[in-house]
């Protein structure tokens, strides 16, 4: 969102080049990420992207895709991602069933859970873009959505976004300190999520904040560095609790992984 923007005199000719370029990076990053995650789901026979955060990310794709993007680069990534989600949806659904042994009634209804799910999230992702446009919230200069003057789409992909990240991040350390081991992930699908998330949100953000100060004061309320500083605490936090899970889990001789026998210990 942004692309379609015409920045007042004041705000500095380095604002489109800049926010297109970490948009772009953003893009490829996350890109590599969902072909790593997908790849090492079928390799461990695990899945990396926790079922929720999967889901919604996929409800969110989907939306944006067909519905709520409107400059072609937008939806070409939206659609990219959906399409590259489906390996990784596959994976959560074949192997996702050792993975909830312990519950075996999530195990028994997996597909229908995310399912559910996806539906649940869409239906939220819809009614949250078509609110924030239909009532013209936050109304701004400068700012344009399919040639209407004033719809900011920017800001209210902001928060769409940002609480992708926040349940991408929480969810994915939760997950690997309840599984106690790291099947379906990799050092570098963390460290494309991380610099994903930290140019394509802080950065590119921020970035708009720092230059067009007015259009974009959000990025720094007190709920936006929220939701953007729990993200990135978590995934900082992750990293650390990662290298010490990849020390002590177990390789299968078909090349799952498993918690250590003694799995009882603490972090």
């Amino acid at each position: 969102m942004g692309f379609s923007d015409v920045p007042p005199p004041h705000v500095s000719s380095w604002f489109q080049p800049v926010y297109n370029a970490t948009f772009g990076f953003a893009g490829l990053t996350w890109t590599l990420c969902y072909i790593l995650y997908a790849r090492e789901g079928l390799r461990t026979k695990s899945y990396g992207m926790p079922l929720f955060a999967l889901a919604n990310n996929f409800a969110w794709e989907m939306t944006y895709a067909l519905t709520v993007a409107d400059a072609p680069r937008e939806k070409t990534a939206m659609t990219i991602w959906m399409i590259i989600d489906i390996p990784i949806v596959y994976s959560a659904l074949r192997y996702g069933k050792s993975e909830w042994s312990h519950a075996p009634m999530v195990s028994r209804n997996l597909g229908k859970i995310f399912v559910s799910l996806v539906l649940l999230c869409a239906a939220a992702h819809w009614s949250f873009a078509s609110w924030w446009m239909g009532n013209g919230i936050a109304m701004k200069s400068g700012k344009f959505y399919r040639g209407v003057e004033g719809l900011d789409a920017t800001e209210m992909s902001f928060w769409a976004v940002s609480v992708c990240q926040v349940i991408v991040s929480t969810s994915s350390l939760a997950q690997l300190i309840t599984r106690q081991h790291t099947g379906g992930v990799n050092w570098s699908i963390w460290a494309l999520r991380f610099l994903g998330t930290l140019v394509g949100l802080n950065i590119n953000y921020g970035w708009a904040w720092y230059t067009w100060t007015e259009a974009h004061e959000y990025f720094m309320s007190a709920p936006g560095i929220f939701l953007w500083g729990l993200t990135t605490i978590c995934d900082i936090a992750y990293a650390v609790i990662f290298a010490k899970i990849r020390r002590q889990e177990r390789v299968l001789p078909d090349g799952r992984k498993a918690a250590p026998r003694s799995s009882g210990k603490e972090l």
